[in-house]
């Protein structure tokens, strides 16, 4: 990767966030190009800026794990220590409840700058997690004016929306990030805390293809979840598998964007992308789900609107323009 955009994922970029096929043949997308002349230069993430030497580039073959309190990378296969990135911090507020058995956090809004329009939905169940969380969309076309924007679309999980919590994610993005990309489509799927942010290989993708990001529980014990975030049909180069963090309770639908200062010309000339075929389970079980809309700017003409709230069958539309 919070989000007036007022809380979930990382008040980081709240404060400096001013600038910045149906195809199935898959081409990486070339690296961010590197005018950074030092490592404290800020880069752009899927949750607004941050120190470049905090982002970190994931390879297909290893994994980011939590061991004792650190945040390290691992190789897949033989589970061995390669790079450790540090202590983690997490609030422990997000593994309690509130008197009356709801989560402890505010649910409102997430922590990334740029949320434009979203959707979102807190599973209240504890001890009934999500196990899986899918949509569908098809990549809408470029903007008709290409300047310096990034825009992001995604769906995405996070634990709870303070300035501490993170967000796994597969990510559509238009222009550069700190993953690379440029003047046009790519996917790559990230891990984001308040602190530090991680990406896969990022590929291009053509107007019209057809994604579905998809995360999954691939383990639970005790208060340790681990997740894996992918675009289906694509490699396992892009995905991203997170072991060992708190409890990823908290979804939602969005439509992220920075250096866009004309709304009509810098996004997609699409009146509205469908993120449709939602589906959350809870192990097996469809999960009873009741999105909540916001936007950063009331009464603009970026903004999400619920279809439906069933799963598997679920659909909220993010509308570009009017």
């Amino acid at each position: 990767m919070r989000t007036s955009k007022h809380i979930p994922v990382l008040e980081i970029a709240c404060i400096i966030i001013l600038f910045l096929g149906s195809c199935t043949k898959e081409n990486v997308a070339p690296a961010a190009k590197s005018s950074i002349v030092n490592a404290d230069e800020m880069v752009l993430t899927p949750v607004g800026l941050m120190e470049k030497s905090k982002v970190h580039f994931i390879g297909d073959g290893f994994q980011l794990n939590v061991a004792n309190g650190r945040l390290q990378k691992i190789a897949s296969a033989s589970g061995k220590m390669i790079e450790d990135f540090g202590e983690v911090k997490y609030d422990a507020r997000l593994n309690l409840n509130q008197p009356d058995g709801s989560r402890f956090s505010d649910d409102r809004y997430p922590a990334a700058s740029g949320w434009i329009a979203y959707a979102y939905w807190s599973n209240p169940n504890t001890g009934n997690p999500i196990t899986n969380f899918t949509t569908n969309w098809v990549v809408p076309s470029a903007p008709t004016s290409q300047g310096n924007q990034t825009i992001f679309l995604f769906n995405g999980m996070q634990d709870g929306t303070t300035s501490t919590s993170y967000i796994v994610q597969p990510v559509l993005q238009w222009g550069p990030s700190a993953a690379g990309g440029g003047k046009y489509w790519s996917i790559t799927n990230w891990y984001v805390s308040s602190s530090q942010a991680f990406f896969g290989t990022l590929v291009n993708v053509s107007t019209g293809a057809s994604l579905q990001g998809v995360m999954k529980q691939t383990a639970h014990s005790g208060n340790n979840y681990s997740y894996n975030s992918s675009f289906a049909g694509y490699s396992s180069a892009s995905a991203l598998q997170v072991n060992n963090v708190p409890e990823a309770f908290w979804a939602a639908e969005t439509l992220e964007s920075y250096g866009v200062s004309n709304t009509s010309t810098q996004y997609p000339p699409n009146v509205d992308i469908a993120m449709k075929s939602i589906q959350i389970l809870q192990g097996t079980a469809n999960a009873s789900i009741k999105w909540t809309t916001a936007q950063a700017a009331r009464n603009a003409a970026q903004k999400a609107v619920v279809v439906s709230n069933s799963s598997p069958n679920g659909e909220v539309d993010i509308y570009f323009r009017k």
